[in-house]
């Protein structure tokens, strides 16, 4: 069917449920959702979920197919190196589960579902920051049945892009938002390691800020909330509308789950009345300030919300006094024991949250859940700062029996056969298995393998402006590349090169193009490739659908595709990226084992640069090119980037000394980036920035990034200050 039929007679999209655990996705079921989407413990994006053991979902399985629910795993966290024989291994169990479909990010996983489980379907997940149609067109080609796209898009833009593609499309219509666009965010790898990629984000963006005298959570998102738009959205011809909230308990799920059920079935002369039914539901489920974000007309004024950084929650209880018992409180709404509580004080100031351990009633006995009106004595663990007039809002709830809860879905398994016949089958590190997927692996990695060691050492300088061309080309670097601004592709086609002079320059293009910009980019690519321009750095994924094989461009995967581990190289390397530039978040570690024969692609290690840190479609309330600084003294600073907002941290990340131990590992081509807007240099500093290079040595202050960090133990509290030290920081 084609996009534009898909609006003539609009299929009817599911409603997709987060299931961060069992029960959640009870709570989906009970309440209308046609499918959920479940984690598992490892390579999940949000690995701070309870999530699921594979044994756990081969339970699950039989419950949810009795109810016709479709459950999607995913399998959307960044690979690294050393993950991908165990990655092969889940798969395997996936494929003998025959799970509904994965979502995934890395460019790996279509690869190796494509090559050895063509039977598991795969949805691209948002972390693939696809916002064209070109960017579904390739997704489609690799193999993805259905794109999730990026929550920055408007409904024209979706609709524009239904209409200019074949695969299921599914949007987000509630929950969370990022400053940044998902898959192009850094800060939280950047300031401890915690990948977003990798789902340890710290939420960075939830942080206060201060600027001068302002403070403020400059960088906070409201909660998406499309409930009014979904009448207008299901004539768009989309295959899901999913829910965000995987770390969300089963009360919540259960209210957004029925308030969108009770929307998405109300015929078109009760849309206006069903709407406004599930809008009161929804005041019991936590959240910040609601927006219908860049679906609604006032995105760019609705999206932030400075003043508050948390969930506002559901508010239960007043403070009326504070003793060596406990908080003294006038309930609202019944609390439980387990219940997560936000204080607010009557000036709307936050207090960190803290959880119930009891509840003592007007007669001061022991009560597992106070009366929803009354009076009530909460105890709690630590001291807490609340005072009189305190609000009290509750913005989490610790489940009910579990045991009950599983008893119940195994139940619906013949005798509780089906689950227990896949139990225990899954066998990780079975030598047999390890050998398999060794032989595998070295078969995808060696077509097109390059001997990376016998290259000569080579230098590449990427620019921000055409302004610094001619210094860059009159460096030692053996290729230069020119960041695809508008403003660069048009003044350069006033200049002239010589042959070998395109031979050694490329253009980089930006990662983020909307809809309106396809045409023109496309247009500018064939151009210059007529023109003998065969050098060119992708960025994103709809940047590959500009290139055809008799093109014989010479393609290049940037830094913003993420790239950690060699089945991601080969994927690319099968849409003709023969060089691949490796992620800004990738350690001294992954750069060891990736390099070992055979790579798919030639590897390329930035070495100097000052990456966004957030890239986002909302300029925050702060001055440009002033400092802004976390609670923990950290600098960042704000810069407009185009159309789009970006932070940079107010140093670069310099590896100029770690150059020998990388030649050591057989690395021979190092890029140093000034193609952001926080690194374009001053004429003093390229003098200063290629004499480190030459020299080996890093002028201070600057950051090592992830570059001598560890993994993070599984199970360590992302949310622990202790845990998200500073990235490598070296002080002047």
């Amino acid at each position: 069917m084609q996009g534009g039929d898909r609006q003539n007679h609009p299929i009817k999209p599911e409603l997709l449920a987060p299931a961060g655990h069992v029960e959640a996705l009870w709570a989906a079921v009970e309440n209308g959702a046609d499918a959920v989407y479940v984690g598992l413990k490892k390579l999940s994006a949000r690995a701070h979920a309870a999530n699921f053991t594979l044994d756990e979902l081969a339970r699950l399985l039989p419950f949810t197919r009795s109810r016709g629910v479709a459950v999607y795993t995913a399998l959307n966290s960044a690979i690294t190196a050393s993950e991908v024989p165990a990655v092969l291994d889940v798969l395997q169990a996936l494929s003998n589960l025959a799970v509904d479909a994965l979502i995934v990010q890395d460019p790996g996983l279509f690869l190796l579902c494509r090559r050895h489980f063509p039977s598991l379907k795969v949805h691209a997940s948002t972390l693939a920051a696809v916002h064209n149609s070109a960017g579904v067109r390739v997704l489609e080609r690799l193999g993805a049945r259905r794109v999730v796209l990026a929550r920055e898009l408007t409904v024209e833009e979706i609709q524009t892009i239904r209409s200019r593609t074949e695969a299921e499309l599914e949007i987000f219509v509630h929950g969370a938002l990022c400053y940044s666009f998902s898959g192009l965010c850094l800060a939280s790898s950047f300031r401890g390691g915690h990948s977003g990629l990798q789902g340890r984000c710290v939420q960075p963006c939830r942080l206060r800020f201060t600027q001068g005298r302002k403070s403020g959570y400059f960088f906070s998102c409201s909660d998406l909330c499309a409930l009014d738009r979904i009448p207008q959205l299901k004539r768009l011809g989309l295959a899901a509308f999913k829910i965000e909230g995987r770390m969300k308990d089963a009360e919540y799920i259960a209210t957004v789950v029925r308030a969108y059920r009770h929307v998405m079935d109300a015929p078109q002369s009760r849309s206006r009345e069903a709407v406004e039914e599930a809008r009161e539901w929804l005041t019991h489920a936590p959240a910040r300030r609601l927006t219908d974000g860049f679906l609604g007309t006032n995105a760019w004024t609705d999206i932030l919300s400075p003043h508050r950084s948390g969930s506002s929650g559901l508010w239960v209880a007043t403070v009326k006094s504070v003793g060596p018992d406990g908080l003294r409180v006038d309930v609202r709404h019944a609390v439980r024991s387990g219940d997560r509580l936000r204080p607010e004080s009557p000036d709307e100031k936050e207090s960190p949250a803290f959880i119930v351990e009891g509840i003592l009633g007007e007669n001061g006995t022991l009560i597992q859940e106070s009366p929803s009106q009354g009076s009530a004595v909460l105890t709690i663990r630590g001291r807490l700062e609340a005072f009189p007039g305190t609000r009290l809002f509750r913005i989490g709830r610790k489940p009910l029996s579990l045991a009950r809860l599983w008893q119940q879905i195994t139940a619906t398994s013949p005798d509780g056969s089906s689950s227990r016949a896949v139990e225990g089958s899954f066998s990780a590190n079975a030598p047999s298995s390890r050998f398999r997927h060794s032989e595998a692996l070295t078969e995808d990695f060696s077509h097109g393998a390059t001997n990376v060691r016998r290259l000569n050492p080579s230098l590449w300088i990427k620019i921000r402006t055409l302004a610094h061309l001619g210094r860059a080309m009159t460096s030692p670097a053996q290729k230069v590349w020119l960041t695809a601004t508008r403003e660069n592709l048009e003044k350069m086609a006033k200049r002239r090169l010589h042959d070998a002079q395109k031979e050694r320059f490329g253009w980089a293009l930006p990662p983020v193009l909307f809809e309106k910009d396809e045409d023109y980019y496309r247009k500018a690519v064939a151009w210059y490739l007529a023109k003998g321009y065969r050098w060119w750095e992708v960025n994103n994924w709809g940047h590959l659908d500009w290139f055809s094989p008799e093109a014989k461009a010479a393609l290049t995967a940037g830094s913003r595709m993420n790239i950690r581990n060699k089945a991601a190289m080969a994927a690319l390397a099968e849409l003709g990226c023969r060089w691949t530039v490796l992620s800004w978040e990738i350690t001294r570690d992954e750069l060891r084992e990736l390099i070992t024969d055979p790579v798919p692609a030639v590897p390329v290690v930035t070495v100097y640069g000052r990456p966004p840190l957030f890239l986002s479609r909302v300029h925050p309330p702060i001055l440009e090119d002033r400092p802004v600084k976390t609670p923990r003294g950290e600098t960042y600073v704000y810069r407009k980037d185009g159309p789009l907002a970006a932070l940079y941290a107010d140093r670069p990340c310099n590896w100029f000394e770690k150059i020998p131990e990388l030649q050591a590992m057989g690395y021979r081509v190092f890029l140093i980036d000034l193609g952001d807007a926080a690194s374009a240099p001053e004429p003093q500093e390229w003098e200063r920035v290629l004499s480190g290079y030459q020299r080996q040595r890093a002028d201070a202050p600057y950051s090592l990034f992830n570059y001598d960090r560890k993994p993070i133990p599984e199970g360590r509290n992302a949310g622990d200050p202790s845990s998200a030290t500073s990235s490598g920081m070296r002080q002047s």
